[in-house]
This record gives structure tokens, C-alpha cells and sequence, in this order.
């Protein structure tokens, strides 16, 4: 089995309240979820509304695959261009 998790650092440029931050996360969230059929949430900074940080996961077979699979989400995500994307750092572990 092999586990591919990432972490998606944004900077939130202009958002003034939580309820937009909020609107901007939902939004990336929910295309991962339905473009990726990954598992995805809000893992930090929830209490700040300059920056976000999601954590992605990913579960298969191979790990080519998984990190094929990271690397098109990480570049779909910027194209989103919602947010501003910092850091996308990767791990790809073997169990």
C-alpha cells in the first residue's frame, strides 16, 4: 500500500473575515474532492485570515501513480487561482 500526503500552503491576498476564507477553502476543497477522489480538509491556521493550509491524501498501488496524482492536483490547484499557492510539499510513504 502506498500513502501519498501533501500540504497546500496558501496565502489569502485581500480576504478581511474568516467567512471568506471560508468561502475560498470550501471552494478548493470540494474540487479536489470531486476532480481527484482524494481525501481532503483544513489541517492549520484556522484562526487566520491571511493564510490557509490544506492536507491532501491519497491511498493506492503505486507510487508513480500517487505522485503523478499529487503533482496534477498541486498544478490544478494553482490554475484554480482562488488563492495563492506558497508550498506544496510532498511525502510518499510504503506500508
Amino acid at each position: 500500500m502506498v500513502v501519498g500526503v501533501m500540504e497546500l500552503h496558501f496565502a489569502l491576498i485581500d480576504n478581511d473575515s474568516l467567512k471568506q476564507k471560508r468561502s475560498v477553502v470550501k471552494r478548493i476543497v470540494h474540487r479536489c474532492r470531486n476532480n481527484f477522489n482524494v481525501s481532503v480538509a483544513e489541517v492549520e491556521d484556522q484562526d487566520f485570515t491571511d493564510r490557509a493550509t490544506i492536507g491532501v491524501v491519497a491511498v493506492g498501488n503505486d507510487a508513480r501513480y500517487i505522485g503523478g496524482l499529487l503533482d496534477k492536483l498541486e498544478g490544478f490547484v494553482d490554475r484554480l487561482a482562488l488563492a495563492e499557492l506558497l508550498d506544496a510539499p510532498k511525502t510518499i510513504e510504503r506500508y
